[in-house]
């Protein structure tokens, strides 16, 4: 329920619907007054939500600094990563349909062979939530033994279809949680997969990966003209926003 739950809520205030909700608004109200004010402020939510610039400085702001290989002065038993990086369910079957998350799996893959981390464990099944679909971990773990890793050194989860689950479920499978795991996960999604590990008293030092910030440029591209990049910027830290508020309410960290 709570699964779900998220999902609608997420939906119902992510930037493109607040927008929306204020353009709807401002249809059904017939006052001038009130009408005019509410297409200027979706109007002026629209400029904000997709000037780059500023959608920039926000997730630059928000995302942890990368962790350079070097600085992990010691090997680990387990690198546990979190899936949400492919799409299972979309043909053709015969290969991995990855997205940008991909180099959480790549980076975890890199790690292991530089002898950083001993085991993989992925965690992750299925994120639909009409229907059961297929399991992430299961296509991850394939795409590791394809670049020679041994089937010893897998460890997948196949049944968690949040962070929350990702943290309780990976749990059972590691041996000691104390000092033992590198959490490899995307930079944005980092304070809420971290606080949910730390939740169930597993101790992981975190890897953030799979970046959306980057150098801010003073061009007109960048100050002025309104982007889809923007947009996207801020949808994904609404949601995470909006998951972190959950959780707390909840109890997961």
């Amino acid at each position: 329920m709570f699964f779900v739950l998220s999902k609608i809520i997420y939906w119902l205030i992510m930037p493109t619907s607040l927008i929306a909700w204020l353009v709807i608004a401002s249809l059904l109200i017939k006052k001038d007054i009130y009408e005019k004010r509410l297409r200027w402020l979706a109007f002026a939510l629209f400029l904000f939500f997709t000037n780059p610039f500023i959608a920039t400085i926000a997730i630059n702001a928000w995302e942890p600094d990368a962790v350079p290989y070097d600085k992990i002065e010691r090997s680990y038993t387990y690198g546990i990563v979190l899936s949400g990086i492919t799409d299972p369910n979309r043909p053709p079957f015969d290969r991995i349909q990855f997205n940008k998350g991909a180099d959480r799996i790549v980076h975890a893959l890199d790690l292991y062979k530089q002898g950083r981390i001993k085991k993989i464990l992925i965690t992750g099944g299925s994120g639909t939530v009409t229907f059961e679909g297929r399991k992430e971990a299961h296509a991850l773990r394939d795409f590791l033994l394809s670049n020679g890793i041994p089937t010893s050194d897998v460890i997948t989860e196949d049944k968690a279809r949040n962070t929350r689950e990702n943290a309780l479920f990976s749990k059972e499978l590691i041996i000691s949680p104390t000092g033992n795991s590198i959490l490899i996960t995307s930079a944005f999604h980092m304070l809420r997969a971290k606080k949910c590990f730390e939740k169930v008293e597993i101790e992981v030092v975190p890897f953030p990966t799979d970046y959306y910030g980057r150098q801010l440029y003073y061009t007109p591209d960048d100050v002025l003209i309104p982007s889809l990049y923007g947009l996207k910027i801020w949808t994904i830290l609404f949601k995470e926003w909006i998951g972190l508020a959950a959780y707390t309410v909840a109890g997961y960290i």
